[in-house]
């Protein structure tokens, strides 16, 4: 019975990998997109069946799985985000901007203010920046107009048109990371016990560039295969157990 629970937990969290597996595959091609990944804990049970002792660990798209010997408590996998920085791509466009380091765009939004690092913007009709969603980029006072012919983002984040300043881009970095929430459409909101905290000096923004995203497609590939091969692997041993017990049953009958 316990093998079978084993192989049936294991069936499921392939499953569950092979989903973050292909939507990374999916936004591989999509700016600022940042790839997800597993996060489990392996309980370590004793060679007695008595008191267990706790690990916990990460796989990522590189198809890493448990330890052999260990149960995976499903109950305490979940999906965190990868944040790492993705390839910056020069496109020329004077309105496309990457952050070189760590650090975010604010991004005001219906639901309040979101984080973001898909730095391909535009304008709307009144002159302002925003995202390809139609939601204003937020400066140190409030959303940027850039209505003019001549527009220039220094490394600092500030904003010239025509040669005059019009404000400075919000950069900022979290505090913590890992309590992100990923909304869609390259958003982020803070998350609990989350704050922001100021941007770090080494980063700069990049003007007539974008991040591209963090995603490895061959390595997501080689994953997704080894998914698949352990997937199969634990459809197996349901099947062998399955018929174990098949046998076992049928000769406790004859027994009787």
């Amino acid at each position: 019975m316990i093998g079978m629970l084993e192989a049936v937990n294991g069936c499921i969290k392939e499953e569950v990998r092979m989903d973050v597996i292909s939507n990374n595959l999916a936004n591989a091609s999509v700016i600022g997109f940042k790839r997800d990944r597993i996060s489990f804990q392996n309980m370590l049970i004793g060679a007695d069946g008595g008191s267990t002792d706790t690990t916990s660990g990460t796989t990522d798209t590189t198809g890493t799985t448990d330890t052999t010997g260990t149960e995976t408590d499903l109950s305490l996998l979940k999906i965190q985000t990868d944040l790492s920085d993705g390839p910056e791509q020069a496109t020329g466009n004077t309105l496309d901007l990457a952050i070189n380091g760590k650090g975010f765009f604010k991004i005001q939004t219906p639901e309040g203010v979101r984080y973001t690092r898909k730095g391909n913007f535009m304008t709307d009709a009144q002159g302002y920046l925003m995202t390809q969603n139609g939601n204003p980029v937020l400066g140190k006072g409030g959303p940027v107009s850039v209505s003019g012919k001549d527009i220039v983002v220094d490394r600092s984040g500030k904003v010239l048109v025509d040669r005059s300043e019009v404000g400075e881009l919000d950069l900022v970095d979290v505090a913590q990371p890992e309590s992100l929430v990923k909304e869609g459409s390259g958003l982020f909101s803070l998350g609990e016990n989350n704050e922001e905290v100021p941007l770090p000096a080494e980063s700069v923004v990049r003007q007539g560039y974008v991040e591209g995203s963090n995603v490895d497609v061959p390595r997501a590939m080689v994953a997704m295969i080894r998914s698949l091969r352990a997937f199969q692997s634990y459809q197996k041993a349901i099947q062998i157990i399955d018929g174990l017990n098949a046998t076992a049953t049928s000769q406790v009958s004859q027994v009787g």
